[in-house]
């Protein structure tokens, strides 16, 4: 039984071993090139969402005299997403492709990347990086007039076989600006969406190398 018990205890010793060596595999030891796939995903924003308010509706009554009984339920009803909506809108209106600006930016980012630049190839790579802007919406301040964006943006890396090794999220503030030039003035527009997409890039890049 002694026997019994230490060739457990070894066992158990290769098994827990194995697994912690396994869990310290670094995506950057492993992943020597990589490349952008080409197909960069913008969702669309939904006509409605759930306000951000809910009504409690509730129904009780007594059983005895000392004794009742309570039923309710909450209610979170949808509201028309007009912010989101208009900043999309005004997004086509003036003709402006955040496919490319954040493809660029990234592009440029890592090509500049002392540990990525020589690793971040333009195709030929086992791994391919893709990025995604899930929403973007305005932000805007309670004290002022002012505003300014947040653009979502989401990384996945793919190895050949298409599994997903490493993803993240992140979202980043522009500056502000008046809404109304926000989303009347193509130039304030657009350097607002770099701005929160340069933040972004520059965040998911310094959490890829941490991984």
């Amino acid at each position: 039984m002694k026997y019994f018990f230490k060739a457990l205890i070894f066992l158990l010793v290769i098994f827990f071993s194995a697994c912690s060596s396994k869990s310290e595999i670094r995506i950057n030891d492993e992943m020597n090139s990589f490349s952008l796939a080409k197909k960069v995903m913008i969702l669309s924003a939904p006509k409605t969402v759930p306000s951000p308010f809910s009504i409690g509706l509730g129904l009780g009554g007594n059983i005895t005299r000392h004794v009742g009984i309570n039923m309710g339920t909450v209610l979170r009803p949808d509201i028309s997403n007009d912010e989101a909506l208009d900043l999309e809108r005004s997004v086509a209106i003036h003709n402006i492709s955040l496919k490319n600006i954040l493809r660029n930016e990234f592009s440029k980012q890592m090509k500049n990347d002392n540990y990525y630049k020589n690793k971040y190839v333009a195709f030929g790579a086992n791994y391919t990086v893709h990025l995604f802007i899930p929403k973007f919406i305005i932000d805007k301040s309670i004290l002022s007039s002012n505003a300014s964006l947040k653009v979502f943006v989401d990384l996945e890396i793919l190895n050949k076989n298409a599994d997903v090794i490493y993803s993240n999220s992140v979202v980043n503030q522009s500056f502000s600006y008046k809404e109304d030039s926000l989303l009347n003035v193509k130039v304030v527009l657009e350097k607002a969406l770099k701005d929160s997409i340069e933040k972004s890039i520059k965040e998911l890049i310094i959490n890829m190398k941490r991984s």
